[in-house]
């Protein structure tokens, strides 16, 4: 699908979409929509997700999902709160999902559910419970 294809397809679930060229485009979207999109995807022979990006921007986190639409790359951009980041796995609709999606509960503390190997993929067992490398350092407020 070109970018056009893709963008019509997801226009319903999507709060943006932006065509940057026939290849590529970005689009936004929420929690609660994102896995109507995936499905979407998938039901129209989108098989391959490229990668999973994660930051956090000090207001939220993003976690950003970069698939091959053949030609189009689509990366969609969902936004988590930061006191309670949690979304679905994907493993079941996209099975190269399982290390990305480690890799962003270990980085970046975001919870996957119903991830089927939550285990530690690169920090060491005695890595601190509810420390992030990838999170911004915030204050603690002192009362």
């Amino acid at each position: 699908m070109n970018s056009q294809e893709v963008a019509e397809l997801i226009k319903a679930e999507v709060d943006e979409v932006r065509i940057i060229s026939e290849r590529c485009l970005f689009a936004s979207s929420d929690q609660r929509r994102f896995l109507n999109i995936l499905k979407l995807l998938k039901a129209n022979g989108v098989t391959h997700l490229s990668t999973i990006t994660a930051l956090d921007n000090g207001k939220a986190i993003e976690l950003i999902y970069h698939f091959d639409c053949k030609p189009a790359l689509l990366n969609l951009k969902i936004f988590l709160p930061l006191e309670d980041p949690k979304i679905p796995t994907i493993t079941d609709l996209f099975p190269g999902a399982i290390l990305y999606e480690r890799d962003i509960m270990e980085m970046i503390g975001v919870k996957v559910e119903g991830h089927p190997d939550p285990r530690r993929l690169f920090l060491p067992e005695d890595w601190p419970q509810g420390k992030y490398p990838l999170r911004k350092q915030r204050e603690e407020k002192t009362a």
